[in-house]
């Protein structure tokens, strides 16, 4: 094996840590709430939504460091920031600190995913960046198809608290073999983004999770509610607005006159809200209505995480040979399908052969092409300078959508009610077949064009 192809295979070990991790975290989720039982499952529920908004907010200003200062010297330091961050976790005495130690662990995790894809995306030369981010989501699917089974197996055996630390041999192993990954470039002529606008950014986000999540606890015609909705969008306008202007902005809004980098960065937002929402509802859906032990649940989840990983070196093939929309417009109404099935077919008898088999390897059809289709198109049509930066877009776009799904879904669905269930699974349907409306911007290849 090549010294190229030995870097490629290490990177996306490593970087399919914040894969495991967010698969992990769905599964140990019922297991945190009933650990901290004296906390409102709200404000519990920040546990997932304040890591996905400290990472939308720092994915940006991590692409530019890594552009300026170096993917490789980023991406070490995001290990040892990820690990040591996984550690805090594990050991969390409380919610408010195991909060505190997810937003330091986005720090690490932010620089992972924007240094990890950068230098996946160059590893191989740009003639064959589609099969290198196919083996990049290919190794974070496998891994993450790992993450329900194990993590179950230490939650029941162990606890919750020692499936995170499953993440730090894997960071440490990464570490001592770091001398195969190449030195990268470095332009010390990027410009630091504007902080400001990443203030912006995380509060306006944060403020719209809020909303959500308190919306039928507090009610609609809350002032609170309604203050935090507002505070949302006056803080949108005001981050666009400093977008436009700042010299270095958040986000370089120039980047969405590219017609397929602006269809790209939608259907990622619209997939981010699907996934996010559909893995919090699967796992409270089998532990709820479906009543599985919390084994069962990773185990039925693997299913799912195995034909995403196995979807992931297969789809990048496909997207460089016919292109970018052919491919995902399909995978998106693979979602859709799965998500209607769930609502039509699940009732509260268990009926795995029937319901969720079938409804979980769609599923994972879908959601193995889409990731690995929206984290290639991004580069189509730009220079080599701007990867780091449009990869922290795209990655910002998705795990803002992932906020607001997990915020619906702890809003729809924590009640426990059935029929809810059914509401939230339709409500992802929808937001899946957006996604694949949005795909069709996405045309790639030269028989698309």
């Amino acid at each position: 094996m090549s010294r190229e192809w030995k870097a490629l295979w290490l990177v996306s070990l490593a970087s399919a840590a914040s894969s495991l991790d967010v698969t992990l975290m769905f599964v140990a989720y019922p297991e945190i709430l009933d650990t901290f039982n004296d906390t409102p499952a709200t404000q519990v529920s920040w546990v997932i939504s304040g890591y996905n908004i400290m990472v939308a907010a720092l994915l940006i200003p991590a692409g530019r460091l890594a552009d300026r200062f170096g993917h490789r010297r980023v991406f070490l330091w995001a290990i040892a920031i990820f690990m040591t961050g996984s550690m805090a976790v594990g050991l969390a005495p409380n919610a408010p600190f195991m909060i505190a130690a997810r937003c330091y662990q986005a720090f690490g995790g932010s620089s992972l995913i924007t240094s990890g894809l950068a230098l996946v995306m160059t590893t191989l030369g740009p003639q064959r960046r589609a099969v290198a981010v196919g083996v990049w989501a290919t190794v974070a699917g496998v891994v993450a198809s790992l993450a329900p089974s194990l993590g179950a197996v230490a939650i029941e055996f162990v606890s919750w608290r020692a499936g995170f630390f499953i993440m730090i041999p894997v960071g440490a192993a990464t570490l001592v073999r770091r001398n195969l990954i190449p030195e990268s470039a470095v332009d010390a002529d990027v410009e630091l983004p504007d902080m400001v606008g990443v203030v912006l950014a995380g509060l306006s986000t944060a403020a719209l999770v809020l909303g959500i999540v308190q919306f039928n606890e507090w009610g609609s015609d809350d002032p609170r509610v309604i203050g935090a909705l507002a505070a949302a969008a006056a803080g949108l306008a005001l981050f666009l607005v400093r977008c436009h202007r700042h010299p270095a902005p958040v986000i370089d809004l120039a980047l969405f006159r590219n017609r397929v980098f602006a269809s790209t960065a939608a259907a990622a937002a619209l997939v981010g809200l699907a996934f996010y929402g559909l893995f919090l509802s699967l796992v409270q859906f089998l532990r709820g209505p479906w009543e599985y032990s919390t084994l069962a649940a990773g185990l039925l989840l693997t299913p799912l995480t195995a034909v995403t990983s196995i979807m992931g070196y297969a789809s990048g093939r496909l997207m460089e040979r016919f292109g970018h929309r052919v491919v995902m417009v399909p995978a998106a109404g693979c979602i859709t399908a799965g998500c209607v099935w769930m609502a039509a077919m699940a009732g509260l008898d268990r009926e795995l052969a029937l319901v969720w088999f079938p409804a979980v390897l769609v599923m994972g059809l879908g959601i193995g092409t889409v990731f690995p289709g929206v984290n290639s198109a991004i580069a189509h049509g730009l220079a080599p300078g701007q990867l780091g930066l449009a990869a922290g877009t795209v990655q910002t776009v998705i795990r803002i959508g992932g906020a607001v799904g997990v915020a619906v879904g702890v809003a729809v669905v924590g009640g426990g009610d059935f029929d809810d269930y059914d509401t939230f699974f339709i409500f992802l349907a929808a937001s899946a077949g957006l996604a694949g409306m949005a795909a069709l911007g996405m045309a790639t290849g030269n028989k698309e064009n």
